[in-house]
């Protein structure tokens, strides 16, 4: 882990960096899931809800589980006897996600939380339904994503999804080697880094990295303080490229790809995207995945785009752990729904 000039910047650094520590710690809690599933519902918002959408992408091709995320403040009709729900919030104040925890228990669905504390925990003791508790150093919720990903692995496992413990277990070497190469001056974090410097960053994923991308633009509005994008391929060849192609303000934006080879045609597909952008003058920066399997090269993703979103507060000199913006507004969405009662 590197040093750097000021506190907040090398606290999240430990966070960013103890992402693997925490996922390998995470794989070992009890899920407290006793009985199979055929739906898991996941709900949650930020950093809370990526995990989830991870493993909606990546059991799509693998799982007879159907893992679905809710981040509206309603239940889908389609929630039964065989739902399992599951409410995540590191603080466990988290507004949208206790509205959707009470919906679920007045539905009468299986409850299990996961919850650093807060409001969630009390009323989860209260209430008697499973909860994970998520231990150890407090930290900023969007660096607990280590253990989102891990604990949602137990859930899943358990509720009759595939072997995520192990699939886990057996790559974290692998991670930890990505870290040491992602973490080294010379490294692609540092390099996207600096070329985003100047422009507005639009993060495009392959069809499997679109959560990825989510993640990677969320990192770069809460840590680096600056505006950004997502976007998905192959969407974008459908509607984007025209901006992409005419707008005489493209040249202030960079559109930062997130590959993943495993499918030739998506591959192709790529290919043609990045060169039509460079043959309009569009800078881009690509990131090559990494990785076994489709969680693996997710995880890389991850990882890439965290430590970008460091290196890039560590260039601008700013404090990535101030979020007095989110404070700001949910204050006002507070007193708006006082309106209400």
């Amino acid at each position: 882990m590197m040093d750097f000039d000021t506190d907040s910047l090398n606290k999240m650094a430990e966070e960013i960096s103890g992402f693997t520590d925490d996922l390998s710690e995470a794989i070992t809690v009890d899920s407290c899931v006793r009985k199979r599933y055929k739906h898991i519902l996941i709900c949650g918002m930020g950093a809370s809800a990526i995990g989830g959408a991870i493993f909606a992408d990546s059991m799509y091709y693998s799982s007879k589980v159907s893992v679905d995320v809710a981040k509206t403040m309603s239940l889908p009709e389609w929630v039964d006897k065989d739902t399992l729900f599951v409410a995540c919030s590191y603080s466990g104040e988290t507004y949208e996600t206790i509205f959707m925890y009470k919906l679920a228990l007045d539905a009468g669905l299986d409850v299990v939380a996961v919850t650093h504390g807060g409001t969630l925990k009390e009323l989860s003791e209260q209430n008697g339904n499973p909860m994970i508790l998520i231990e150890g150093r407090s930290m900023q919720p969007r660096s607990a994503i280590g253990w989102f990903i891990g604990t949602l692995a137990t859930i899943i496992e358990d509720a009759g999804g595939p072997g995520l413990r192990h699939q886990i277990k057996s790559m974290l070497p692998r991670l930890r080697e990505y870290q040491r190469e992602i973490e080294s001056e010379d490294g692609i974090a540092w390099r996207i880094a600096k070329d985003l410097e100047g422009h507005v960053p639009v993060v495009y994923g392959a069809p499997d990295m679109e959560a990825i991308a989510v993640r990677m633009k969320n990192q770069l509005n809460e840590n680096s303080k600056i505006i950004a994008f997502s976007g998905v391929v192959p969407e974008f060849n459908h509607n984007e490229v025209v901006g992409w192609y005419d707008d005489p303000y493209r040249t202030k934006f960079m559109p930062v790809v997130i590959c993943d080879d495993r499918l030739v045609e998506i591959s192709k597909i790529l290919k043609a995207t990045l060169d039509l952008l460079e043959s309009r003058d569009v800078p881009v920066s690509v990131i090559d995945t990494k990785g076994e399997s489709l969680l693996e090269r997710m995880i890389y993703g991850i990882m890439v785009g965290d430590h970008i979103s460091l290196y890039i507060a560590a260039l601008h000199g700013i404090d990535p752990c101030n979020t007095d913006p989110i404070t700001d507004i949910k204050s006002r969405i507070r007193e708006e729904l006082k309106k209400l009662e």
